[in-house]
């Protein structure tokens, strides 16, 4: 595994990439340009301290898989959610499950709980060490098997191997 990049490189790729993005929702107002220069700057250094550089990259390839993958589950698993909640018998059984991770820690990890976070129908509670426990809407569905193909997506994101078994439950 490569070794970390600076943490000042990566503070300066996080606040111009944050400053870019404010530049866009301020339509390139200059009124605001010092300001947020300001704000952009403290986000970087938070964004620093809550998220450490990691040895860990995105393989190009691998991101563009990882979008299309996360938002055709997001349209699926939100149709689902809908259908759910309008049907008269509103067919739920909500629960948490228990699930060992395959991931390395660090940036795959927190990016596999966040993904599942944002996906309809399940919710990241706790990560500690390689245990995650997730909330479900319905336990009953394929839960741990949507949660082992977002991992091997993850890990494809990142260019890890990734040992076979469901590791539920260990």
């Amino acid at each position: 595994m490569p070794a970390p990049v600076s943490p000042v490189f990566v503070f300066l790729i996080r606040a111009i990439t944050l400053f870019a993005i404010w530049w866009v929702l301020t339509l390139g107002d200059l009124d605001g340009l010092v300001f947020g220069a300001i704000v952009t700057a403290l986000a970087a250094g938070y964004s620093i301290r809550l998220f450490p550089p990691s040895s860990y990259r995105f393989r190009p390839v691998g991101l563009l898989v990882f979008v299309g993958y996360f938002l055709s589950r997001s349209v699926v698993a939100g149709l689902d959610v809908a259908r759910r909640l309008l049907s008269p018998a509103l067919p739920v059984k909500p629960g948490e499950i228990r699930i060992t991770l395959n991931l390395p820690k660090g940036s795959p990890r927190w990016l596999l709980a966040n993904t599942l976070s944002l996906m309809p129908g399940t919710l990241s509670v706790l990560l500690e060490g390689d245990r995650l426990i997730l909330h479900c809407l319905d336990t009953s569905a394929p839960v741990k098997e949507d949660v082992r193909a977002t991992e091997q997506q993850v890990a494809r994101l990142f260019g890890l191997p990734l040992p076979h078994g469901d590791g539920v439950g260990r």
